[in-house]
């Protein structure tokens, strides 16, 4: 069970972006469906991040664990962020989390206090690296661990 909650911060983490002023990078503004690039046997997830240019994101995570082709843990994830541009790459920071459970059989548990905290007390930063105008590659990277990089797969979305 450590392992399945360890797992969560790691994921939510995916999510956790930033802080201060309107982008300079306009681009990257307007809504994103993101998914990981890297596949993960017991994980499905997809992220959505809606980037406006008043220097807010707000962003939704659905994760859902699985083991013995049973759910273990199934949420989503809703934190809004403000950011900035700094240079060619993004830092997110989160201002407010929310979180539904779907299906917590283990009672795992994994939005209780100390998870909030240190949830919001993330700062993550990317670089998009564009592959057309609406399709994206986010290279991210947490600030306690800047070496070690995950990516996204990202498409803008359509506005109605």
């Amino acid at each position: 069970m450590n392992r399945l909650v360890n797992g969560f911060l790691l994921a939510a983490g995916i999510l956790l972006p930033g802080i201060a002023v309107a982008s300079s990078l306009p681009a990257v503004d307007g809504k994103w469906q993101c998914v990981p690039e890297e596949e993960k046997s017991q994980e499905q997830s997809w992220v959505t991040y809606d980037f406006k240019s008043d220097g807010t994101m707000f962003s939704q995570e659905w994760v859902r664990y699985e083991e013995n082709e049973q759910t273990q843990l199934e949420f989503n994830l809703f934190i809004d962020y403000r950011y900035i541009a700094n240079e060619e790459d993004y830092m997110l920071k989160p201002v407010k989390l929310s979180r539904q459970i779907i299906a917590d059989p283990t009672h795992a548990d994994p939005f209780d206090y100390a998870a909030r905290r240190d949830l919001t007390g993330y700062r993550i930063f990317f670089k998009p690296i564009f592959q057309g105008k609406n399709e994206a590659l986010f290279d991210m990277w947490y600030h306690i661990a800047p070496n070690t990089h995950f990516k996204m797969q990202c498409k803008r979305q359509k506005v109605a």
